[in-house]
Order: structure tokens, then sequence, then C-alpha cells
């Protein structure tokens, strides 16, 4: 009578993953494993699910920095170099687009040449943001929290903060802009191009990990290269675009 006969349990061929996520979701000391008969083979205890949680936060960690293996401090060299290399060639590959979009602007530098002192800024700042929104989207999808189908309430979540905090950083950074530099139309454009490109930093740090589970890839793996570079170059052509704009009010 005190016997509960709908336990949770798992098949033998569950990802270890998606056990460690049952325990903690139901709060488990213990979880069956069974066969495809339901016959118990076994338990997972809940020491095995620290290990189990420890070695995916091993490997997302690994993976956000562009390291897609285990990689301890005291790895050999060439083994590091393989690992590391072709990471590192891709991020080369992907800023050729930052530069693409710079060079497409050589006028406009060399005409209002202030304006380079602000690349940092507005890249650097919606770059952040956009790694703030892709670290949260991509732990939601390693710990379950979040799937394909909840995309849209996650872009809309995320866009409601980007245009605020596009707001509040934009605002601080014109006005640095003015009182630094004297030029009201500086000023509006610098904070006017941070408050679009931290939307779109956003946008991005959603749709990129999504997509890249649609195609299944890791987003772990692939998404901060993406969002970076997206951020950059969208930072830059809405930056500088804006300046050509009013071109005639910054000289």
């Amino acid at each position: 009578e005190i016997m509960d006969p709908d336990v949770i349990h798992v098949r033998a061929d569950v990802d270890q993953e998606e056990a460690a996520r049952l325990m903690s979701r139901y709060d488990l000391l213990a979880l069956p494993v069974v066969d495809d008969k339901d016959h118990l083979l076994g338990l997972i205890t809940h020491d095995d699910l620290v290990e189990v949680l420890e070695e995916e936060a091993t490997e997302d960690i690994y993976r956000l920095g562009g390291v897609p293996e285990e990689h301890p401090v005291d790895v050999p060299i060439p083994t590091a170099l393989r690992a590391r290399l072709p990471w590192l060639v891709l991020n080369l590959g992907t800023a050729m687009a930052s530069a693409t979009v710079l060079s497409l602007f050589e006028s406009t530098i060399a005409r209002v040449a202030v304006l380079a002192a602000f690349f940092p800024v507005v890249a650097g700042v919606s770059g952040s943001a956009g790694t703030q929104t892709l670290t949260v989207i991509v732990r939601g999808l390693a710990l379950g929290e979040l799937e394909p189908k909840d995309g849209l309430r996650a872009l809309a979540r995320e866009l409601l903060i980007g245009i605020t905090n596009g707001l509040a950083v934009g605002s601080l950074i014109a006005s640095i802009a003015l009182v630094w530099k004297g030029t009201p139309m500086l000023g509006a454009v610098v904070g006017l191009a941070t408050l679009l490109n931290m939307i779109g930093a956003g946008i991005a740090g959603v749709l990129v990990p999504l997509g890249m589970l649609v195609l299944k890839i890791d987003p772990a793996l692939a998404s901060p290269i993406l969002v970076t570079t997206t951020t950059d170059t969208l930072g830059y052509l809405i930056y500088l675009g804006l300046a050509t704009l009013v071109l005639g009010r910054l000289v």
C-alpha cells in the first residue's frame, strides 16, 4: 500500500545529461535505470549527479571559450595548438567582415577622424550585451529550461532588455561624447548607434544559439564567435552609416 508504482526512471541508453536534469528537476537522491522491459538495471546516485554536472559544466566552459575538447592547464603544447588554432583562424575570418565594413567608410573616417575614438565603445559595450544574452540562452538550452519552440518568448524578453539597457547606456555614452568632444551631433550618433547595436546584440544572442541547435551544432561551441562578429560588424555599419548621413554636421 505504501509502494509507489509510478517511479521516475530512465532507460539505459538515455544521455547522462538528461538523467542529471531529471534528478535536479525532481530533487532525487537516486534515479532508477531500467531496460526496455522496465527491468531494474541499477541506480544513478546523487554523487553520480555531481560528477556528471561538473563534467558537463566543464565541457560548456571550454566550448564557450572556443576550445572544443577537455584542456587541462598542463596539456602538451602541440595538443593545445591543435585545439585552439583552428578556432582562432575562424575568428580571423569572421573579423575580416568588420574590416570590410570599415573599409566601406574610409572617406567618412578620413573627414571626421574623431569617429575612430568611439569604435571600441560602440562595439565593446554591445559585445558585452550580446555575451550576457548568449550566456543566459546557452545555459537555458543546456539545462533544458529553454527549447527552440520558446524562441519567440526569449527573443521578446531579450529585445525588451536590449532596448532598456540601450537607452540607458546610449544616453550615458552620448553625454560623455558631448562633454568630451563638444559636438552634440557626435554624441547623438554615438548614443543612437549604441542603442541600435545593443538591440541587435540581444537578438543575435538569442537567434544564433537557437539556430545552431536547430542545425544540430553545439550552441556553446560556435555561438560566441558568431555573436561577436555580428555585434562588431553591425555596430560599425550602424555607427558609420549614421555618421555618413549627418556628415555635414560633424565636420
